[in-house]
């Protein structure tokens, strides 16, 4: 599966979907689509930024108004695919809540993200994201 085709998978076909699996290579190609997409935004805001007059600049504004809606969009597909995946690999998609503790919650679900398919993870229903590239 390519990235491209990963991302927009996973952002206009799965959109808020929470059921159903994700493989992990179309987990780690999505999320390194949303890596790219977003350091390549802050390079062009560091760009712009260097160029604006002043810290209180319209432009400025717009700019963080831009990444602060592409973030907002994105929310939603981020959990979706994180739950998949935790899916994917046999565990309930409630372990998200790790997120919520500082430092380690967040590295304990890249771990468990790494997991490959497992058998018990058919019960969470067939892959909804088989898409030939």
């Amino acid at each position: 599966m390519r990235m491209i085709t990963a991302f927009r998978h996973a952002v206009f076909h799965n959109y808020a979907r929470f059921d159903g699996r994700m493989s992990r290579a179309e987990f780690w190609w999505f999320t390194l689509a949303n890596f790219l997409i977003v350091m390549l935004y802050a390079l062009f805001a560091g760009f712009i930024g260097a160029f604006s007059a002043g810290e209180n600049s319209v432009l400025g504004g717009l700019v963080i108004a831009i990444y602060a809606i592409y973030m907002l969009a994105l929310l939603l597909p981020n959990l979706a695919a994180q739950a998949r995946r935790l899916h994917d690999a046999g565990l309930s998609a409630w372990l998200l809540l790790l997120n919520l503790l500082p430092y380690i919650g967040g590295l304990i679900l890249l771990i468990l993200y790494i997991f490959p398919a497992r058998a018990t993870g058919e019960k969470y229903g067939p892959y909804y994201d088989n898409v030939t590239p």
